[in-house]
């Protein structure tokens, strides 16, 4: 761990910008589809994210981090010299979403509500890295079951995409890092990836998944925890029998309207 907190502050802004450079060149020179330069950046800058536990050992650095890092994407969207150079890593793909404004805010409050624990904050910025980029991907590449939300239409392949890559996510850093038991972990690990799921799906809209799905996970990570065997198994009972409930009233519905008088 740097003693220098201003050294940690440039080496990830450095990182960052350097990233970012490295995608530009790469889009200018293969075109690549907008959506790979984005997740591409959204993996980079998580992975960086996730030093940040081990570089820091105050809240205000981060906090100073996290607001420079608001400051320079706020430049590069809104200045036009940046927004049609650098800013076109994100830019490009077709659709209006502050996702990349959100990711740095999520660090700062993720880092003050686990007092800079690793297992809670990696975590939740593990599953917003690679889950959250897996289901776009597998989504736009792959998907050919749609359904609609508020964000426009998402697909029954992506959110399996996301569920699977969450479960990991949660599941091998409680297996490594925890005493707990496997059957515990298991559970757990499927209630975060069940309800993040859910989240994803429901509630992205703008890139507002960029900040509720970190810190929702860790809120449930903080909440099962400590939850005996029983107390696992009853809450998954309950998660999957909410959106079960829901498509069956749904169904009631259109039936019951569809009825003749």
């Amino acid at each position: 761990m740097n003693e220098n907190p201003y050294i940690s502050i440039l080496l990830v802004l450095i990182l960052t910008s350097g990233l970012m450079g490295a995608i530009r060149i790469f889009q200018k020179r293969y075109a690549p589809h907008p959506e790979w330069c984005r997740k591409l950046m959204h993996i980079g800058s998580g992975m960086v994210a996730l030093s940040i536990p081990w570089l820091f050992q105050t809240t205000w650095p981060v906090l100073l981090l996290c607001a420079a890092s608001v400051a320079g994407l706020l430049a590069i969207k809104y200045l036009k010299y940046l927004k049609h150079n650098i800013g076109r890593v994100v830019g490009e793909v077709k659709r209006e979403s502050s996702g990349d404004i959100y990711f740095p805010l999520t660090i700062a409050v993720l880092f003050l509500l686990s007092k800079g624990d690793p297992l809670f904050y990696s975590i939740p910025i593990m599953i917003l890295t690679f889950a959250d980029a897996a289901a776009a991907l597998v989504g736009i590449f792959y998907g050919v079951l749609h359904y609609e939300t508020r964000d426009g239409l998402k697909t029954i392949e992506g959110s399996l995409a996301f569920f699977l890559v969450a479960f990991f996510c949660a599941y091998l850093p409680m297996l490594i890092f925890t005493d707990l038991g496997s059957k515990e972990i298991f559970l757990i690990a499927f209630l975060l990836a069940f309800l993040l799921m859910i989240v994803e799906a429901a509630v992205g809209w703008k890139g507002l998944d960029n900040l509720l799905i970190p810190v929702i996970g860790f809120l449930v990570l903080k909440v099962t925890i400590d939850c005996t065997l029983a107390e696992l198994i009853s809450q998954a009972l309950i998660s999957l029998s909410l959106p079960i409930s829901l498509l069956l009233l749904l169904f009631r519905a259109r039936f019951s309207n569809s009825a003749p008088l």
